[in-house]
């Protein structure tokens, strides 16, 4: 199966219940809702859109975040949602590598599907020529520079910007790369620098940057409100940390080594507005059943 990594990699090449716990309900109720990243679903969708749709409403799940609408209208899409009863908080949809154009068609129909959220899940490699050097590959997975990540975050805020324009917030996404070192320079922390927090916004994904070796913790401490949306998962204990699109073994959420109490507890403090599910891989192939049990696990924590 595509990996996320590969998926997101190969558009950019192309320029394209909560009663037991003490932290879940203060945290994540009302606007601090658990959600799904539905890319985890894929496969099912790209079979039955609709069915999948009911079928993550039947879990209890009430909102979702798209990665791909399989080839469907703005007004299709936002008619699905409303019969299987579920919102769409937002839409990995963009790439700093996107002609302008393309942004532009790209924000109309998600402000048609009404998604508050605009999200590019990964850098871009600077395009070849533009500093006088070439590039041997644009995929960030293989290999990305420091001047990429400059390159990435300068068209995040004008892209961001549009977006803001158009009614929507726009945020990036991050992987396990943003842990990667250049001299004393950490990725993540330059694209913290370079963005601008008035038009971009981070959705933090805590398993993937643990994933690259990162702490996220001392991260949520000082930049409070920055991070408004964020991605949990499980990995399998051990692991060795890596910066490849090889990620570690995914695990039932419960059954890895993260302390979920804490972490429920520093998203709080932290100020994320929602959390999304994304348990991309499973022993048994069984991804609706993967996301079943990371939903209520959570809301028991």
């Amino acid at each position: 199966m595509t990996s996320r990594r590969n998926f997101l990699a190969a558009g950019a090449a192309g320029a394209l219940g909560l009663a037991s716990s003490r932290f879940s309900r203060a945290a994540f109720e009302g606007s601090r809702r658990i959600g799904v990243q539905l890319y985890v679903l894929r496969g099912l969708l790209a079979k039955d859109f609709d069915g999948t749709l009911a079928q993550v409403a039947a879990v209890g799940i009430r909102n979702v975040e798209f990665a791909g609408f399989y080839g469907r209208t703005a007004k299709e899409v936002r008619t699905s949602l409303t019969n299987a009863g579920l919102t769409a908080s937002g839409a990995h949809c963009l790439l700093a590598s996107m002609p302008d154009d393309e942004v532009g068609r790209t924000i109309d129909f998600c402000r048609e599907v009404g998604v508050p959220y605009m999200i590019a899940a990964v850098p871009s490699i600077k395009p070849a020529g533009s500093s006088g050097t070439s590039k041997t590959s644009s995929n960030p997975f293989e290999h990305i520079a420091l001047e990429d990540w400059r390159w990435s975050a300068e068209r995040f805020n004008a892209i961001g910007a549009r977006v803001r324009d158009a009614g929507m917030r726009f945020a990036y996404h991050n992987h396990n790369i943003e842990t990667q070192k250049y001299g004393d320079v950490v990725a993540f922390d330059e694209v913290l620098r370079l963005t601008d927090p008035g038009v971009v916004g981070i959705e933090f994904d805590i398993g993937n940057f643990i994933a690259g070796g990162g702490d996220p913790y001392p991260y949520l401490e000082k930049y409070t409100h920055r991070f408004e949306l964020a991605h949990v998962k499980e990995w399998a204990s051990p692991f060795t940390p890596t910066v490849t699109s090889t990620f570690p073994k995914y695990a039932p959420f419960g059954q890895g080594s993260t302390d979920w109490k804490k972490l429920l507890d520093a998203l709080k403090k932290a100020g994320v507005k929602e959390i999304f599910i994304e348990q991309d891989g499973t022993a048994t192939g069984d991804e609706l059943g993967a996301v079943r049990q990371a939903y209520h696990f959570l809301l028991q924590v």
